[in-house]
This record gives C-alpha cells, structure tokens and sequence, in this order.
C-alpha cells in the first residue's frame, strides 16, 4: 500500500492508492490533530487523544503501548518511537534493535529511520539500531537542535549548520551549502532542509 499524507489547517487528509484508484479520506476533527508521521506502510498520528496508527501491522507498527501524555510520534519502516512522561518508548520491528531504547536523559525528539532510532536529549543526540553504514554512530557536534533519521543515515541542525553521517551512495549525507538552517529531513537516499533561501 503506498499512501501521502498532507496537513492543513489542522486538519489529516489521506489519499490511498488502491486497485481502483485514489481513495480520498479524512481523520481527526479540526484542531485535534497535532502531528503526523508516515512509515514504510504505516502511519501514525497525534492528537488530542493521544497517539493513533493504522495500516500494516506485520510487526506490530501501527499497536500503540499505553502512553501516558504523549507529546510526539515518529513512524519509519516498520517500528514507531514516541515521547510521553516516561521518555521515549518505541514498538514495532526490532530486528537491529531499533526499538529497544538505550537510557536518555530528558529526551525532547526522537526520529524513528528505518532500522535505526535516534534522540535528542540533554547528552544530545543518541542513535541506537542498525548501523550497518555507520548511521549511529553520532559525529562530534555543537549543540544539537534537531535529528532526523532516515533509511541508513543521520542528519541533524546543530551550531555550524547541517550535519548527516552514514550511507553516502548517492550524496545524501553530503551536504549543500546552506543559509541558517531551521528543520532537516532525512529520507531514504536523499535529504531536505529549509533555509533562509526556502525549500533545499
């Protein structure tokens, strides 16, 4: 099943493409959904209720634990990280041992990739799971802001800019010149950030 989804004016809109075509369909009610993140063949929000997933659920991806207060959601591949009062808890595939969570302290974002999880805490960034292309293993950095984990690399904002580690097979851990970074987004062979200039 491949499925996009896109936010406006807080409100989840779904297309599904099916046997039969694109299915439009609508979730949550107006200002209830507060985040959304799509894995591999699942996807996850957050609203006022707490955290919902739905489609595939061969590894259990879209079973969501008791959460007490979530804050965040993050879907990848087969398995799904949240933030709650607890920390960070993460459910699904755990093959590379991307679900088990190591000790964090105050976490405030978790990104889930596709075999590999990361956080950002008051350590900064701590990456555990696969790491097959070195996409756990977190290069020096200056306190971190943001880290967001895709297929098989890292990237995150800290004080110089964008940093990305890991896969490099097709450049998307290396990065472009950029102006004041504000959000990354790794994807599965390519990255995305937002500078001063827009959309790179």
């Amino acid at each position: 099943m491949q499925h996009t989804q896109i936010w406006r004016f807080f409100r989840l809109y779904l297309w599904v493409l099916t046997a039969g075509g694109m299915l439009a369909l609508s979730a949550g009610s107006e200002a209830a959904v507060r985040q959304v993140s799509a894995g591999e063949n699942h996807t996850c929000m957050l609203d006022n209720t707490g955290v919902v997933c739905w489609g595939k659920n061969y590894d259990g991806q879209s079973t969501v634990p008791p959460l007490s207060n979530p804050t965040q959601v993050s879907a990848q591949g087969a398995h799904t990280c949240a933030i709650d009062d607890t920390g960070v808890v993460c459910w699904g595939n755990n093959d590379d041992g991307q679900s088990t969570v190591p000790p964090l302290s105050n976490p405030t974002q978790v990104s889930a990739g596709a075999f590999h999880s990361c956080a950002l805490d008051d350590t900064g960034i701590v990456c555990w799971g696969d790491n097959d292309y070195g996409q756990t293993i977190v290069p020096p950095l200056s306190n971190p802001t943001q880290v967001s984990a895709g297929w098989a690399h890292t990237c995150a904002i800290d004080d110089t800019g964008i940093v990305c580690w890991g896969n490099n097979d097709a450049g998307q851990s290396t990065v472009p010149p950029l102006s004041n970074p504000s959000q990354v987004s790794a994807g599965m062979y390519h990255g995305c950030a937002i500078d001063d200039t827009g959309l790179v």
